[in-house]
């Protein structure tokens, strides 16, 4: 598991680290009007995508995980897949009409045509599910960093959108194509039947409640907040996004690897091995996105109009918005996609989902107008809160309160020194380049916080220095 960890949090770094060359890039060869259109038209993709997943990469890799056998293995994909491929059919065939009808930016929409080919192809959840992610990440990353020389070579104006667009929807669909080689590599022939579909198509209907009904706080306010504000104030919000969503980069990959060995552990009835799972998350989840959140809020107001561009500096207050989401969204992975899924309370989790989308698509009604995108920013925390709160209250029989309020406390303390520790150094700097206080805040950060981990002996931070093997540490 430890090394499908490492191909995950090296793709992750990629993801992380290409964005930080990119999106200043772009952001300034393309501008804020032309970055929004592209945020407003991907947002509006991504209602159609939804229908087309299904949820599926959560469902498929617990199925995945379980199959005791090959044929069980063939069986559940092709199960699987059959009603994945049948969606990706019918949501296209739509999907053309829309855009055959629409008004504006009909090119732009007729390229990401190919975004919606590429998820319908998407087989990622089957590899994660049998924890062989390097067959997927080591080919991923090296289409990743193809599309991205292309951007540099290719994108070189403001008309050049439709090509930024069409780089990187191609890019996923040769990803997706890529990966289908290894499954027949894997697999051999598959036999496809709607017998085998059946079994699957209540829960992942079920399942599917869960992004359609996201995409109130994620696309829905998204498109809203474009209609209101104007395409600029999308941009805003975008490249904010953009940012929190590197960040959850390594966040993410935890649950991507280690949900289906916790699966495989729960339904053997080993209930001490998954609490310990859960501990070891609750505590990765603070130690890693606490001080993200507390560093994002202190470098801000440099770093956003350093990295985006000036024309971006009024995203940097959504930047600031966005960071309580970090954490917010790591808890909700823990509770959500490792205790509430796998304990099969899949209704429990849509209803936490439903809930917290709702009230965050009424939030927004009520604030994009005289906020613009700090409203939708707003809206969006708002619903990470409603969320983690219900998911606390349904997986309480399956982690302690105390210990999960005593970690995030701990990290919450040495995470405000820290602030205080950047802010200050920014003050002593004042009148220097941006870059030079960006880096001092940046290095003072990571100095103060590991000093704060050394002297109360974290376990996890002397588990990196003695390089000890299990999780035995983790839980003190």
């Amino acid at each position: 598991m430890k090394k499908n960890y490492l191909y995950v949090l090296f793709y992750q770094f990629i993801i992380v680290v290409t964005p930080l060359f990119t999106t200043p890039y772009v952001s300034r060869v393309l501008g804020a009007t032309n970055i929004g259109i592209d945020a407003y038209a991907n947002s509006v993709v991504q209602i159609f995508l939804v229908f087309i997943l299904l949820n599926v990469g959560v469902y498929g890799r617990k199925q995945i995980a379980e199959a005791e056998n090959r044929h069980a293995l063939k069986t559940t994909f092709a199960g699987i897949y059959l009603m994945q491929c049948l969606c990706g059919l019918l949501v296209s065939s739509v999907y053309v009409v829309f855009v055959w009808m629409v008004g504006s930016y009909q090119l732009i929409f007729m390229i990401y045509g190919l975004m919606l080919l590429a998820y319908a192809l998407d087989i990622s959840w089957f590899f994660i599910g049998r924890e062989q992610v390097k067959r997927i990440m080591m080919r991923n990353t090296v289409v990743r960093l193809l599309s991205i020389a292309c951007i540099f070579l290719f994108v070189n104006d403001a008309s050049d959108l439709w090509l930024y667009v069409l780089i990187n929807s191609a890019a996923l669909l040769i990803g997706q194509l890529v990966t289908w080689s290894a499954l027949f590599a894997d697999l051999g022939k598959i036999h496809f039947s709607f017998r085998a579909m059946k079994k699957h198509v209540a829960p992942m209907l079920l399942l599917s409640v869960i992004p359609c009904v996201s995409l109130l706080y994620t696309a829905v306010n998204k498109v809203i907040l474009g209609n209101v504000a104007g395409a600029t104030e999308v941009g805003y919000y975008n490249q904010a996004f953009k940012l929190y969503t590197i960040c959850m980069g390594f966040v993410s990959a935890l649950s991507t690897v280690i949900v289906p060995r916790m699966a495989m552990h729960f339904k053997k009835g080993d209930q001490a091995k998954f609490r310990q799972f859960v501990n070891f998350s609750i505590r990765y989840v603070s130690i890693s996105t606490i001080p993200l959140t507390f560093g994002l809020i202190g470098i801000a107001t440099t770093f956003v109009p350093l990295f985006l561009g000036a024309a971006f500096a009024p995203a940097t207050h959504n930047v600031m918005l966005f960071a309580p989401c970090l954490f917010l969204a790591g808890v909700a992975d823990i509770l959500g996609l490792q205790i509430l899924l796998i304990t099969n309370q899949s209704k429990k989790y849509t209803l936490s989902i439903i809930i917290g989308s709702i009230v965050s698509f009424a939030t927004n009604i009520f604030v994009v107008a005289a906020w613009g995108s700090e409203g939708t920013v707003f809206s969006f925390f708002i619903a990470n809160l409603v969320i983690v709160a219900l998911q606390l209250y349904f997986a309480r029989k399956h982690y302690e309160f105390r210990y999960f309020l005593k970690i995030v406390a701990k990290y919450t303390f040495f995470s405000i020194i820290m602030l205080f520790a950047m802010l200050g150094i920014k003050y002593l700097l004042q009148g220097q380049s941006d870059i030079l206080i960006l880096a001092y805040q940046l290095i003072t950060g990571v100095y103060v916080y590991l000093l704060c981990l050394f002297l109360s002996k974290d376990p996890l931070l002397f588990q990196i220095l003695y390089r000890k093997v299990g999780w035995k540490h983790v839980k003190k």
